[in-house]
Protein backbone atom coordinates (compact mmCIF):
# COMPACT_ATOMS: atom_id res chain seq x y z
CA UNK A 1 0.00 0.00 0.00
CA UNK A 2 2.75 2.60 0.68
CA UNK A 3 4.09 1.49 -2.47
CA UNK A 4 0.88 2.24 -4.07
CA UNK A 5 1.06 5.87 -2.16
CA UNK A 6 4.25 6.91 -3.96
CA UNK A 7 3.70 5.61 -7.67
CA UNK A 8 0.42 8.04 -7.17
CA UNK A 9 2.40 10.57 -6.48
CA UNK A 10 5.06 10.31 -8.75
CA UNK A 11 2.93 9.70 -11.79
CA UNK A 12 0.70 13.01 -10.42
CA UNK A 13 3.23 15.44 -12.01
CA UNK A 14 3.63 13.49 -15.59
CA UNK A 15 -0.84 13.31 -15.33
CA UNK A 16 -1.30 16.67 -15.30
CA UNK A 17 1.82 17.22 -18.05
CA UNK A 18 -0.14 15.30 -20.52
CA UNK A 19 -3.28 16.82 -19.68
CA UNK A 20 -1.72 20.48 -20.50
CA UNK A 21 -0.19 19.34 -23.45
CA UNK A 22 -4.05 17.67 -24.73
CA UNK A 23 -5.50 21.24 -23.76
CA UNK A 24 -2.74 23.79 -25.48
CA UNK A 25 -2.64 21.18 -28.83
CA UNK A 26 -6.51 21.41 -29.09
CA UNK A 27 -6.16 25.45 -28.59
CA UNK A 28 -3.45 25.49 -30.79
CA UNK A 29 -5.78 23.53 -33.57
CA UNK A 30 -8.89 26.07 -32.84
CA UNK A 31 -6.55 28.86 -33.47
CA UNK A 32 -5.31 27.80 -37.12
CA UNK A 33 -8.96 27.00 -38.13
CA UNK A 34 -10.00 30.60 -37.25
CA UNK A 35 -7.31 32.09 -38.96
CA UNK A 36 -7.98 30.39 -42.14
CA UNK A 37 -11.22 31.48 -41.84
CA UNK A 38 -10.82 35.05 -41.85
CA UNK A 39 -7.66 34.70 -44.18
CA UNK A 40 -10.70 33.34 -46.72
CA UNK A 41 -13.02 35.72 -45.33
CA UNK A 42 -10.53 39.18 -46.72
CA UNK A 43 -9.38 37.43 -49.82
CA UNK A 44 -13.15 36.96 -50.69
CA UNK A 45 -13.57 40.91 -49.42
CA UNK A 46 -9.94 41.91 -51.74
CA UNK A 47 -11.43 40.41 -54.53
CA UNK A 48 -14.72 42.26 -54.02
CA UNK A 49 -13.12 45.77 -53.94
CA UNK A 50 -11.47 44.44 -56.95
CA UNK A 51 -14.58 44.12 -58.53
CA UNK A 52 -16.04 47.46 -57.23
CA UNK A 53 -12.70 49.66 -58.57
CA UNK A 54 -13.38 47.86 -62.30
CA UNK A 55 -17.41 49.12 -61.84
CA UNK A 56 -15.98 52.53 -60.30
CA UNK A 57 -13.13 52.97 -63.03
CA UNK A 58 -15.98 52.40 -65.84
CA UNK A 59 -17.96 54.89 -64.56
CA UNK A 60 -15.62 57.55 -64.29
CA UNK A 61 -15.07 56.64 -68.00
CA UNK A 62 -18.85 57.07 -68.84
CA UNK A 63 -19.24 60.29 -67.01
CA UNK A 64 -16.02 61.82 -68.86
CA UNK A 65 -17.63 60.59 -72.25
CA UNK A 66 -20.52 62.65 -71.28
CA UNK A 67 -19.18 65.35 -69.94
CA UNK A 68 -17.24 65.97 -73.03
CA UNK A 69 -21.01 65.40 -74.97
CA UNK A 70 -22.21 68.26 -72.93
CA UNK A 71 -19.43 70.26 -73.35
CA UNK A 72 -19.85 69.96 -77.33
CA UNK A 73 -23.43 70.78 -77.23
CA UNK A 74 -22.94 73.72 -75.56
CA UNK A 75 -20.38 74.76 -77.69
CA UNK A 76 -22.83 74.16 -80.13
CA UNK A 77 -25.97 75.85 -78.62
CA UNK A 78 -23.63 79.34 -77.65
CA UNK A 79 -22.30 79.06 -81.46
CA UNK A 80 -26.38 79.23 -82.73
CA UNK A 81 -27.02 82.02 -80.10
CA UNK A 82 -24.08 83.63 -81.03
CA UNK A 83 -25.37 83.15 -85.05
CA UNK A 84 -28.95 83.96 -83.93
CA UNK A 85 -28.12 87.38 -82.29
CA UNK A 86 -26.02 88.45 -84.80
CA UNK A 87 -28.48 87.66 -87.54
CA UNK A 88 -31.37 89.35 -85.51
CA UNK A 89 -28.46 92.12 -84.60
CA UNK A 90 -29.47 94.75 -87.26
CA UNK A 91 -32.95 94.28 -87.50
CA UNK A 92 -33.41 94.91 -84.03
CA UNK A 93 -31.72 98.63 -84.45
CA UNK A 94 -33.93 99.19 -87.51
CA UNK A 95 -37.38 97.96 -86.15
CA UNK A 96 -37.37 99.83 -83.34
CA UNK A 97 -40.97 100.37 -80.96
CA UNK A 98 -43.11 102.63 -83.48
CA UNK A 99 -44.11 105.82 -82.47
CA UNK A 100 -48.05 105.92 -83.09
CA UNK A 101 -50.33 103.22 -82.61
CA UNK A 102 -53.97 103.11 -83.11
CA UNK A 103 -57.38 101.07 -81.98
CA UNK A 104 -60.54 100.69 -83.60
CA UNK A 105 -63.66 100.05 -81.09
CA UNK A 106 -67.06 101.14 -80.64
CA UNK A 107 -70.53 99.71 -80.73
CA UNK A 108 -73.86 98.74 -82.87
CA UNK A 109 -76.92 97.50 -81.83
CA UNK A 110 -80.62 96.78 -83.80
CA UNK A 111 -84.17 96.27 -82.10
CA UNK A 112 -87.55 96.14 -81.97
CA UNK A 113 -90.50 98.38 -80.57
CA UNK A 114 -94.18 98.08 -79.55
CA UNK A 115 -95.49 100.88 -78.69
CA UNK A 116 -99.52 101.00 -76.79
CA UNK A 117 -101.89 103.39 -78.22
CA UNK A 118 -101.80 104.28 -81.80
CA UNK A 119 -98.10 104.11 -82.47
CA UNK A 120 -97.22 101.62 -85.00
CA UNK A 121 -94.59 98.45 -83.74
CA UNK A 122 -91.53 98.46 -85.71
CA UNK A 123 -87.95 97.43 -85.96
CA UNK A 124 -85.44 99.53 -84.95
CA UNK A 125 -82.65 100.04 -87.44
CA UNK A 126 -80.04 101.03 -84.39
CA UNK A 127 -77.03 102.61 -84.63
CA UNK A 128 -73.41 102.11 -85.85
CA UNK A 129 -69.95 103.82 -83.70
CA UNK A 130 -66.88 103.23 -84.38
CA UNK A 131 -64.30 105.04 -82.31
CA UNK A 132 -60.91 105.63 -83.45
CA UNK A 133 -57.99 106.53 -81.08
CA UNK A 134 -54.44 107.11 -82.27
CA UNK A 135 -51.76 107.30 -79.99
CA UNK A 136 -47.73 109.12 -80.25
CA UNK A 137 -45.65 107.86 -77.85
CA UNK A 138 -46.54 108.42 -74.42
CA UNK A 139 -47.68 111.56 -74.21
CA UNK A 140 -50.68 112.19 -76.95
CA UNK A 141 -53.66 110.84 -77.71
CA UNK A 142 -56.38 111.29 -80.63
CA UNK A 143 -59.83 110.02 -80.02
CA UNK A 144 -62.91 110.47 -81.57
CA UNK A 145 -66.71 108.43 -81.85
CA UNK A 146 -68.86 108.55 -85.22
CA UNK A 147 -72.78 108.04 -84.59
CA UNK A 148 -74.07 106.38 -88.22
CA UNK A 149 -77.74 106.39 -88.10
CA UNK A 150 -80.65 105.67 -90.24
CA UNK A 151 -83.60 108.12 -90.14
CA UNK A 152 -87.36 107.53 -90.07
CA UNK A 153 -87.28 108.22 -94.05
CA UNK A 154 -84.24 105.64 -94.36
CA UNK A 155 -81.66 108.50 -95.26
CA UNK A 156 -78.00 108.11 -93.35
CA UNK A 157 -76.84 110.70 -90.37
CA UNK A 158 -73.22 110.95 -89.81
CA UNK A 159 -72.70 112.93 -86.46
CA UNK A 160 -69.13 113.43 -84.72
CA UNK A 161 -69.91 112.52 -81.25
CA UNK A 162 -66.60 113.51 -79.94
CA UNK A 163 -63.45 114.29 -81.75
CA UNK A 164 -60.35 115.27 -78.89
CA UNK A 165 -56.87 115.02 -78.28
CA UNK A 166 -55.40 114.20 -75.31
CA UNK A 167 -52.36 115.54 -74.00
CA UNK A 168 -50.54 113.37 -71.11
CA UNK A 169 -48.91 115.76 -69.13
CA UNK A 170 -48.57 113.39 -65.74
CA UNK A 171 -49.82 110.57 -64.63
CA UNK A 172 -52.66 112.08 -62.55
CA UNK A 173 -53.21 114.64 -65.43
CA UNK A 174 -54.59 115.08 -69.00
CA UNK A 175 -55.20 117.77 -71.16
CA UNK A 176 -58.45 117.17 -73.26
CA UNK A 177 -59.01 120.10 -76.37
CA UNK A 178 -61.68 119.66 -79.05
CA UNK A 179 -65.53 118.44 -78.99
CA UNK A 180 -65.74 115.96 -75.61
CA UNK A 181 -68.77 114.52 -74.00
CA UNK A 182 -69.80 116.46 -71.07
CA UNK A 183 -68.31 115.86 -67.63
CA UNK A 184 -71.45 116.69 -65.97
CA UNK A 185 -72.98 113.42 -64.13
CA UNK A 186 -72.47 109.31 -65.22
CA UNK A 187 -74.89 108.43 -67.66
CA UNK A 188 -73.52 110.20 -71.23
CA UNK A 189 -70.15 110.00 -70.42
CA UNK A 190 -69.65 106.99 -68.97
CA UNK A 191 -73.19 104.81 -69.88
CA UNK A 192 -74.85 105.68 -72.96
CA UNK A 193 -73.49 103.19 -75.26
CA UNK A 194 -76.05 100.58 -75.91
CA UNK A 195 -73.78 97.30 -74.64
CA UNK A 196 -73.10 99.38 -71.51
CA UNK A 197 -76.97 100.78 -71.12
CA UNK A 198 -78.85 98.68 -69.08
CA UNK A 199 -82.15 99.26 -70.85
CA UNK A 200 -82.83 99.69 -74.03
CA UNK A 201 -84.01 103.17 -73.93
CA UNK A 202 -81.84 106.27 -71.45
CA UNK A 203 -83.84 107.65 -68.72
CA UNK A 204 -86.42 110.00 -68.35
CA UNK A 205 -84.23 113.45 -69.04
CA UNK A 206 -80.59 111.78 -69.82
CA UNK A 207 -81.19 111.43 -73.31
CA UNK A 208 -81.68 114.14 -76.27
CA UNK A 209 -83.97 117.15 -75.27
CA UNK A 210 -83.27 116.21 -71.73
CA UNK A 211 -81.18 118.12 -68.67
CA UNK A 212 -78.51 116.79 -69.03
CA UNK A 213 -75.70 118.43 -71.09
CA UNK A 214 -74.29 115.30 -73.92
CA UNK A 215 -71.30 117.29 -75.27
CA UNK A 216 -69.26 120.41 -75.56
CA UNK A 217 -66.18 122.37 -77.39
CA UNK A 218 -63.84 123.55 -75.44
CA UNK A 219 -60.80 122.52 -73.37
CA UNK A 220 -61.08 120.23 -70.00
CA UNK A 221 -58.22 119.11 -67.35
CA UNK A 222 -59.33 115.72 -65.79
CA UNK A 223 -56.75 112.80 -64.14
CA UNK A 224 -57.22 110.81 -60.81
CA UNK A 225 -55.33 111.02 -57.30
CA UNK A 226 -55.16 108.25 -54.81
CA UNK A 227 -55.33 108.87 -51.13
CA UNK A 228 -55.26 105.95 -48.61
CA UNK A 229 -58.29 104.21 -49.34
CA UNK A 230 -59.50 106.38 -51.88
CA UNK A 231 -59.57 107.52 -55.42
CA UNK A 232 -60.13 111.67 -56.04
CA UNK A 233 -61.15 111.94 -59.49
CA UNK A 234 -61.47 115.35 -61.10
CA UNK A 235 -63.32 117.20 -64.56
CA UNK A 236 -62.96 120.34 -64.95
CA UNK A 237 -64.12 121.72 -68.17
CA UNK A 238 -64.47 124.87 -70.27
CA UNK A 239 -66.26 124.90 -73.08
CA UNK A 240 -68.55 127.30 -75.63
CA UNK A 241 -71.67 125.85 -73.89
CA UNK A 242 -75.32 125.43 -74.32
CA UNK A 243 -77.65 128.07 -76.32
CA UNK A 244 -81.63 128.13 -76.32
CA UNK A 245 -83.79 126.48 -78.25
CA UNK A 246 -86.78 127.30 -80.24
CA UNK A 247 -89.66 126.78 -77.37
CA UNK A 248 -89.00 128.19 -73.70
CA UNK A 249 -88.53 124.75 -72.38
CA UNK A 250 -85.99 123.62 -74.67
CA UNK A 251 -81.88 124.26 -74.35
CA UNK A 252 -79.48 122.30 -76.84
CA UNK A 253 -77.14 120.76 -75.18
CA UNK A 254 -74.59 119.26 -77.97
CA UNK A 255 -70.96 120.75 -78.20
CA UNK A 256 -71.19 123.99 -80.67
CA UNK A 257 -68.01 124.13 -83.02
CA UNK A 258 -68.42 128.31 -82.48
CA UNK A 259 -69.67 130.35 -79.87
CA UNK A 260 -72.80 132.34 -80.52
CA UNK A 261 -72.18 134.60 -77.67
CA UNK A 262 -68.76 135.50 -75.74
CA UNK A 263 -69.76 133.49 -72.56
CA UNK A 264 -67.86 130.28 -72.02
CA UNK A 265 -69.72 127.63 -70.11
CA UNK A 266 -67.52 126.64 -66.96
CA UNK A 267 -67.54 123.31 -64.78
CA UNK A 268 -67.41 119.54 -63.92
CA UNK A 269 -67.34 117.05 -61.98
CA UNK A 270 -65.92 116.13 -58.61
CA UNK A 271 -65.60 113.01 -56.94
CA UNK A 272 -64.74 110.02 -54.79
CA UNK A 273 -64.22 106.74 -55.36
CA UNK A 274 -63.41 104.09 -52.33
CA UNK A 275 -61.03 100.68 -52.66
CA UNK A 276 -65.00 99.01 -52.53
CA UNK A 277 -65.91 100.37 -55.59
CA UNK A 278 -68.05 102.92 -53.98
CA UNK A 279 -68.36 105.77 -56.12
CA UNK A 280 -70.04 109.58 -54.88
CA UNK A 281 -69.97 112.49 -57.23
CA UNK A 282 -70.92 116.30 -57.22
CA UNK A 283 -71.58 118.07 -60.78
CA UNK A 284 -71.66 121.81 -61.99
CA UNK A 285 -71.97 123.53 -64.54
CA UNK A 286 -72.42 127.71 -65.14
CA UNK A 287 -73.27 129.51 -68.50
CA UNK A 288 -74.88 132.16 -70.34
CA UNK A 289 -77.41 131.31 -72.77
CA UNK A 290 -78.64 133.51 -76.12
CA UNK A 291 -80.51 133.63 -78.98
CA UNK A 292 -79.93 136.03 -81.47
CA UNK A 293 -82.64 138.20 -82.77
CA UNK A 294 -84.51 137.65 -85.84
CA UNK A 295 -87.81 137.89 -87.54
CA UNK A 296 -90.82 135.65 -86.80
CA UNK A 297 -93.06 134.26 -89.31
CA UNK A 298 -95.44 137.14 -88.83
CA UNK A 299 -93.32 139.44 -89.52
CA UNK A 300 -92.75 140.92 -86.32
CA UNK A 301 -89.42 141.49 -84.94
CA UNK A 302 -88.44 138.88 -81.97
CA UNK A 303 -86.09 140.08 -79.80
CA UNK A 304 -82.21 138.08 -78.81
CA UNK A 305 -82.59 136.28 -75.56
CA UNK A 306 -80.76 136.00 -72.93
CA UNK A 307 -80.63 134.17 -69.60
CA UNK A 308 -78.32 133.07 -66.94
CA UNK A 309 -77.58 128.91 -66.71
CA UNK A 310 -76.87 127.19 -63.45
CA UNK A 311 -76.73 123.35 -63.10
CA UNK A 312 -75.91 121.37 -60.47
CA UNK A 313 -75.97 117.32 -59.72
CA UNK A 314 -74.87 114.73 -57.56
CA UNK A 315 -74.94 110.43 -57.92
CA UNK A 316 -73.67 107.35 -56.53
CA UNK A 317 -72.04 104.14 -58.22
CA UNK A 318 -71.71 100.81 -56.92
CA UNK A 319 -70.54 98.30 -59.39
CA UNK A 320 -68.94 95.02 -58.07
CA UNK A 321 -69.29 91.50 -58.82
CA UNK A 322 -73.14 90.73 -59.85
CA UNK A 323 -73.79 94.20 -58.60
CA UNK A 324 -74.66 97.31 -60.74
CA UNK A 325 -76.16 99.88 -58.66
CA UNK A 326 -77.06 103.51 -59.96
CA UNK A 327 -78.62 106.53 -58.95
CA UNK A 328 -78.81 110.31 -60.62
CA UNK A 329 -80.21 113.47 -59.89
CA UNK A 330 -79.98 117.02 -62.21
CA UNK A 331 -81.71 120.50 -60.91
CA UNK A 332 -80.96 122.94 -63.88
CA UNK A 333 -82.50 127.02 -64.30
CA UNK A 334 -82.39 129.44 -66.86
CA UNK A 335 -82.64 132.78 -65.26
CA UNK A 336 -83.43 135.87 -68.26
CA UNK A 337 -80.85 139.16 -67.82
CA UNK A 338 -82.27 141.07 -70.45
CA UNK A 339 -83.46 141.56 -73.77
CA UNK A 340 -81.96 143.53 -76.82
CA UNK A 341 -84.07 144.84 -79.39
CA UNK A 342 -82.18 146.48 -82.53
CA UNK A 343 -79.18 146.43 -80.37
CA UNK A 344 -80.12 148.29 -77.57
CA UNK A 345 -80.72 146.96 -74.03
CA UNK A 346 -84.14 146.74 -72.90
CA UNK A 347 -84.56 145.72 -69.24
CA UNK A 348 -87.90 145.55 -68.04
CA UNK A 349 -88.39 145.49 -64.60
CA UNK A 350 -91.12 143.95 -62.78
CA UNK A 351 -92.30 141.77 -65.72
CA UNK A 352 -91.06 138.44 -65.74
CA UNK A 353 -89.45 137.42 -69.16
CA UNK A 354 -86.92 139.62 -70.96
CA UNK A 355 -87.11 139.78 -74.22
CA UNK A 356 -90.41 136.80 -74.15
CA UNK A 357 -88.43 134.97 -72.37
CA UNK A 358 -89.40 132.98 -69.43
CA UNK A 359 -87.61 130.87 -66.13
CA UNK A 360 -87.24 127.64 -67.19
CA UNK A 361 -86.33 124.95 -64.65
CA UNK A 362 -85.09 121.32 -65.42
CA UNK A 363 -85.02 118.53 -62.63
CA UNK A 364 -84.75 115.32 -63.36
CA UNK A 365 -83.82 112.03 -61.60
CA UNK A 366 -83.58 107.57 -61.90
CA UNK A 367 -82.11 104.96 -59.41
CA UNK A 368 -81.29 101.86 -61.20
CA UNK A 369 -80.46 98.59 -60.10
CA UNK A 370 -79.08 95.57 -62.00
CA UNK A 371 -77.99 91.83 -60.61
CA UNK A 372 -76.43 88.82 -62.57
CA UNK A 373 -77.73 85.67 -61.43
CA UNK A 374 -73.68 84.41 -61.78
CA UNK A 375 -74.01 85.49 -57.92
CA UNK A 376 -76.40 83.28 -57.21
CA UNK A 377 -75.76 80.22 -59.09
CA UNK A 378 -72.69 78.40 -60.60
CA UNK A 379 -75.17 77.39 -63.99
CA UNK A 380 -73.11 79.01 -66.96
CA UNK A 381 -76.25 79.74 -68.59
CA UNK A 382 -77.95 80.90 -65.59
CA UNK A 383 -75.43 83.42 -64.90
CA UNK A 384 -75.92 84.96 -67.69
CA UNK A 385 -79.16 86.52 -67.36
CA UNK A 386 -79.43 89.94 -65.60
CA UNK A 387 -82.26 91.55 -64.20
CA UNK A 388 -82.65 95.18 -64.02
CA UNK A 389 -85.00 97.80 -62.90
CA UNK A 390 -84.73 101.58 -63.10
CA UNK A 391 -87.38 104.51 -62.14
CA UNK A 392 -87.17 107.86 -62.74
CA UNK A 393 -88.57 111.21 -63.38
CA UNK A 394 -88.42 114.20 -65.34
CA UNK A 395 -89.90 117.60 -63.99
CA UNK A 396 -89.75 121.11 -67.23
CA UNK A 397 -90.99 124.23 -65.79
CA UNK A 398 -91.77 127.46 -67.52
CA UNK A 399 -92.80 129.86 -65.15
CA UNK A 400 -93.45 127.23 -62.23
CA UNK A 401 -95.92 125.43 -65.06
CA UNK A 402 -95.59 121.70 -66.30
CA UNK A 403 -94.56 121.41 -69.59
CA UNK A 404 -95.60 118.51 -71.39
CA UNK A 405 -92.62 116.34 -71.40
CA UNK A 406 -92.82 116.20 -67.58
CA UNK A 407 -92.93 112.28 -67.36
CA UNK A 408 -92.48 109.36 -64.59
CA UNK A 409 -90.82 106.45 -66.03
CA UNK A 410 -90.61 102.80 -64.84
CA UNK A 411 -88.40 100.18 -66.91
CA UNK A 412 -88.29 96.48 -65.98
CA UNK A 413 -86.13 94.26 -67.86
CA UNK A 414 -84.10 91.06 -68.89
CA UNK A 415 -80.59 90.96 -69.98
CA UNK A 416 -78.44 88.03 -71.47
CA UNK A 417 -75.22 88.03 -72.13
CA UNK A 418 -74.38 85.97 -74.96
CA UNK A 419 -70.90 87.15 -74.53
CA UNK A 420 -69.00 89.96 -72.32
CA UNK A 421 -69.73 92.48 -74.79
CA UNK A 422 -72.79 90.89 -76.42
CA UNK A 423 -76.08 91.48 -74.79
CA UNK A 424 -79.69 91.15 -75.85
CA UNK A 425 -82.40 92.94 -73.70
CA UNK A 426 -85.87 92.58 -73.44
CA UNK A 427 -88.00 95.10 -71.10
CA UNK A 428 -90.81 96.88 -70.50
CA UNK A 429 -91.11 100.92 -70.53
CA UNK A 430 -93.92 102.56 -68.90
CA UNK A 431 -94.16 106.22 -69.13
CA UNK A 432 -96.77 108.09 -67.31
CA UNK A 433 -97.02 111.71 -68.30
CA UNK A 434 -97.92 114.33 -65.57
CA UNK A 435 -100.18 116.15 -67.97
CA UNK A 436 -103.39 114.85 -68.43
CA UNK A 437 -103.29 116.35 -72.01
CA UNK A 438 -100.91 113.59 -72.47
CA UNK A 439 -101.29 110.17 -73.12
CA UNK A 440 -99.41 107.69 -71.30
CA UNK A 441 -98.00 104.95 -73.03
CA UNK A 442 -96.14 101.46 -72.65
CA UNK A 443 -93.25 100.20 -74.37
CA UNK A 444 -92.15 96.55 -75.05
CA UNK A 445 -88.68 96.63 -76.40
CA UNK A 446 -86.17 94.15 -77.69
CA UNK A 447 -82.75 95.14 -78.33
CA UNK A 448 -79.39 93.26 -79.39
CA UNK A 449 -76.39 95.34 -78.71
CA UNK A 450 -72.62 94.16 -79.59
CA UNK A 451 -69.33 96.27 -77.72
CA UNK A 452 -66.19 95.89 -79.64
Amino acid sequence: MHNLLKKKILYAPLFTSLLSLNINTAQSQETTIDLRTKIIGLENKISGLDDLKKELEELKKNLEVKEKNITVKEEVLDNKIKSISSLRKAPTMKEAEPSSRWHLAGYADVGFEAVSGDAKDTFVAGKFNPAFHFQFKDWVMFESELEITTTDDGETEIAVEYSQLNFLLHDNMTLVVGKFLSPIGQFQERLHPSWINKVASGPAGFMHGGAQPSSDVGFMLRGGVPVDDYTFTYSLAVGNGPRLGHDEDELELEGFGKDNDSNKSFGGRLALVHKSSLEVGFSYLNAGLNAEEGINEDGDMEPAKNADYRLWGADIAYAKGPWDIRAEYLNSKSTPVAAKVMNFEEIVEGEEGHGGLEAATWETWYAQMAYRLSGVSDNATLGKFEPVIRYGEFRVKVDDSLVSSSEKRWNVGLNFWAAPTVVVKAGVERRNYMLVSRMDETRYQLQMSYGF
